[in-house]
């Protein structure tokens, strides 16, 4: 199985008009059952595509997301209404940017509320790209926080 999918893999990002790079995981119930990855994830660098590579495929999660959750709330097992901080207690690390002081650096403040799943799954929770935002960017610069696209599982 590993050889015939690394196969696959390679001849993905080498065909004419292939990807650049690729990641593949096949699952089941027990755990991983193949990993592999071939090409780059910056065509630029030529930075190597890994297993553990960070990219960006932004909406194309939302309609399992949704789906996945809606199935959690009809069994019972997950409240639209419930905190995030209840699955995920990090995110009351999160801060909120008002701004920046006279000097550059950033002014935050506690959450008013806590942020429900209903909020991330309207994106009405506060959460932006940096793409987008100016003081985001500015931020994440101010800070050397990764980006949406220059994160990994490290950072």
């Amino acid at each position: 199985l590993q050889e015939t999918l690394d196969k696959i893999l390679r001849n993905t990002v080498n065909r004419a008009g292939g990807a650049p790079g690729v990641v593949a995981i096949v699952t089941d119930r027990e755990g991983n059952i193949y990993e592999g990855s071939a090409g780059v994830r910056d065509i630029n660098t030529k930075t190597p595509m890994t297993i553990d590579s960070v990219f960006s495929l932004f909406s194309t999660t939302k309609a399992i997301t949704g789906s996945v959750l809606m199935k959690l709330v009809e069994e019972g097992k997950v409240s639209l209404e419930d905190p995030v901080k209840k699955y995920v207690p990090e995110i009351e690390e999160i801060k909120v940017l008002e701004g920046f002081d006279t000097n550059g650096e950033p002014i935050l403040r506690e959450p008013k509320t806590d942020v429900t799943i209903n909020m991330l799954m309207l994106h009405t929770a506060g959460f932006g790209y940096e793409f987008f935002s100016h003081e985001d960017r500015k931020y994440r610069e101010s800070t050397n926080t990764p980006t949406l696209l220059t994160s990994t599982f490290d950072s």
